[in-house]
């Protein structure tokens, strides 16, 4: 048991969270040596000292690795370093190590990677001498996405370049017609092409090409390019294709080159065909085939044909933008007349939160089941990849054999690794209509319904965005009048902060009509096709919107109450389910009635539901470095509400000993003057609570920053 710990069981519950004073003191006297490279036998006492404490694991593997690499054992700095880096990923006294250590190994790829984050944060120079020889196009593709944000793949804010005359030079562009620098231990890696669907051949590729390298490309996604992201590998001019007698196979072929010509050949065809360049063309092979081309070209990930009675036919994942349950909840039927319809015959979460308040850390908590805290996956400005050990659900799914396809998405889960267990990622960071995923996905299904399939669809016109840098549709505009056109829609912040007005309001309903109409087309088309035990379909929202919130806080229950409901094999009929659930939960729930396997490290938890042990609190917290730390733990009746004194480190990490706690009924909660203190209600609260903070918590101990020092 750590100290605080056994101080706070010996204080009851009357003390919400203690710093543990001893471990803060070894750390600053370990902190202080490591300034002065004081690696002696005192450093090594205090070190063992600190590990004892057990309140940051990460940081004696950080002082470890320091001491290591000073006295030249740099393979076992390594190891104390990257075991650091799992737990702490943005962490830049853990890349400063690193790069030391792994130069001093002369694996100077790694090295210039970790020199890649300090350079995107804080503009520290790259001082890494690096043989020529080493700075090949994979190592300096890994040092671009190092440099760049993790959202909005697969633009590069700083595509590095290395001419020996010039040195590195960075470019804002995009990685296209190649293969992406991410997920490098899972094969195939992805290949970029452009999404192109009964348009002229090679015309996207054109577009991209001309517009690769203008001036703010990145910045503005390329006009929401849609991309076409695949699985697949390069063919030198051929390549020869197995398929089992009496199966089917559906293979995509990009070309790579204008004009190109593909030649078929198997026992009974010998023709060709115009390739279209930079998009996948498909091809539905029933015996083995030889593909031949004057250029090379790029075969994707084969789609396998036929139904195994261990998996469904079809399990569909709806990420609706934004959709606020707590805002729809009691008008569902009247705003959502073809969900309220489809849902009808399944089940319906009432009680149902976020994680967090917005999208990029929201997804992993939904694809993983697991909260930021554990997977790292917290801020859009560090492009570090999700651990090997945390399995996604799409990982699941393409391991059981599930053609994993995600039609509709904005790219924010690929650099990151949250949507690696995709074959298929169709992406454009804001062109997320309902309507054309609808329509994109009916096609596909019509082309390949006979496979097992597992899609993930992200819908995105229910998300406000500031009115100075987003368009709402022409529908909404035209509907208000010239005053309530004009107010509200000039507010210079970031969505989560965005306050209630006419202009928000009515483009808000306008998309959820939108895309209820939309989802009514889907819909149709699954109960024609489908038998009900058949699919599993999931509607879940990542969080909610604050343009309803009377007192706005930033995990309050506009913004954090989230939607989520199920319908097909498995699922009751009927249900309004009251009792309470996180995004975290969705994975074990369709790990269960999907027959995969939930590993140790998931944090969400099965309903009660479908059997499982269910939830007490739905923890819903804002974790934006830089920002302050806030947290609203809701049981069923009362909310306990944090919030930090100090902003959230770069890290991750805040200190917890320095707190605005209060206990509220959960219709008041937040609100000044309506707090509740019992012994009862703390002695619930509060061990609860503690457990989830655990890796949020950091004790008041912060390494000095780059710009600090």
């Amino acid at each position: 048991m750590r100290t605080n710990e056994k101080e706070l069981a010996m204080s009851g519950d009357t003390v919400f969270w203690k710093n543990n004073e001893r471990a803060y003191e070894l750390f600053q006297d370990l902190l202080a040596c490591s300034e002065r490279r004081a690696y002696d036998d005192h450093f090594l006492v205090q070190l063992a000292a600190y590990r004892e404490e057990d309140t940051n694991a990460a940081y004696a593997d950080i002082f470890a690795a320091e001491y290591l690499l000073a006295t030249g054992d740099a393979a076992s700095a390594i190891v104390c370093g990257e075991r650091a880096f799992r737990i702490r990923p943005v962490e830049p006294r853990v890349w400063d190590v690193l790069a030391r250590a792994y130069a001093a190994a002369g694996r100077y790829a790694d090295a210039l990677v970790m020199q890649g984050y300090p350079l995107n944060f804080f503009h520290v120079p790259i001082s890494l001498d690096v043989p020529a020889a080493a700075l090949t196009e994979e190592t300096l593709d890994r040092l671009s996405r190092a440099t760049g944000k993790a959202n909005y793949a697969p633009y590069a804010l700083s595509r590095m370049r290395y001419m020996p005359a010039e040195g590195l030079t960075a470019e804002s562009t995009v990685f296209f017609e190649e293969f992406l620098p991410v997920s490098q231990h899972i094969t195939p890696h992805y290949y970029v092409g452009a999404y192109t669907d009964q348009e002229i051949h090679g015309n996207k590729r054109w577009l991209m090409n001309s517009i690769a390298h203008a001036s703010g490309l990145a910045n503005n996604v390329g006009g929401d390019f849609t991309f076409d992201i695949m699985r697949a590998e390069r063919a030198p001019k051929e390549a020869a294709i197995s398929v089992e007698p009496g199966a089917e196979a559906i293979i995509p072929i990009f070309g790579t080159a204008d004009g190109q010509m593909l030649t078929a050949q198997t026992e009974t065809v010998d023709d060709n065909i115009w390739l279209n360049p930079a998009t996948p063309n498909y091809f539905r092979l029933n015996e083995d085939t030889v593909f031949t081309s004057a250029e090379d070209f790029i075969v994707g990930t084969p789609i396998h044909l036929g139904h195994c009675p261990t998996r469904k036919k079809l399990v569909l994942n709806i990420l609706v933008d934004a959709l606020p349950w707590q805002v729809l909840r009691t008008s569902f039927a009247e705003h959502m007349p073809n969900a309220a319809r489809f849902f009808a015959r399944g089940t319906i979460f009432d009680q149902h939160f976020s994680v967090l308040e917005y999208t990029y850390p929201s997804l992993p908590t939904i694809e993983t089941g697991m909260y930021p805290q554990h997977t790292g996956v917290f801020s859009e400005w560090a492009a570090i990849e999700l651990s090997e050990d945390c399995i996604t659900i799409a990982e699941r799914a393409r391991d059981a054999g599930y053609a994993a396809s995600s039609l509709m998405g904005d790219g924010i889960g690929i650099y990151n690794g949250v949507t690696r267990g995709y074959d298929r990622l169709v992406v454009s960071p804001y062109r997320l209509h309902a309507y054309e995923g609808v329509e994109r996905t009916i096609r596909y299904l019509d082309g390949c319904g006979e496979a097992d399939h597992f899609i993930f669809l992200h819908f995105g016109d229910v998300h406000p965005w500031g009115g100075e840098v987003f368009q709402i549709s022409s529908a909404a505009q035209m509907q208000l009048p010239l005053a309530g056109r004009l107010s509200g829609s000039k507010e210079k912040v970031t969505s989560p902060y965005l306050r209630p007005s006419a202009f928000y309001q009515t483009a808000f309903w306008q998309a959820v009509h939108d895309t209820d109409r939309a989802l009514g087309a889907l819909f149709a088309y699954l109960e024609e096709h489908y038998a009900p035990e058949d699919y599993l379909v999931s509607l879940y929202s990542d969080h909610g919107v604050p343009i309803f919130s009377p007192t706005h806080y930033i995990v309050d229950a506009q913004l954090t109450g989230a939607t989520w409901m199920m319908r097909g094999a498995g699922v009751p009929e009927g249900m309004v389910a009251e009792e309470l659930t996180s995004a975290v939960d969705i994975y074990p729930t369709l790990a269960h009635l999907l027959g995969f396997p939930v590993e140790a490290n998931v944090d969400g938890v099965r309903p009660k539901l479908f059997g499982g042990t269910g939830r007490e609190i739905a923890f819903s917290n804002s974790l934006f470095p830089r920002k302050y730390y806030h947290l609203a733990a809701r049981a069923r009746e009362h909310t306990l509400c944090m919030e930090t004194l100090d902003p959230v480190s770069l890290s991750g990490t805040a200190d917890l000993a320095r707190t605005k706690v209060g206990i509220y009924p959960r219709a008041y909660e937040g609100i000044a003057g309506h707090e509740i203190d019992s012994p009862e209600l703390r002695a619930f609260f509060y061990p609860r609570v503690r457990e989830f903070l655990q890796g949020i918590g950091n004790n008041g101990e912060m390494f000095p920053l780059p710009e600090e020092m």
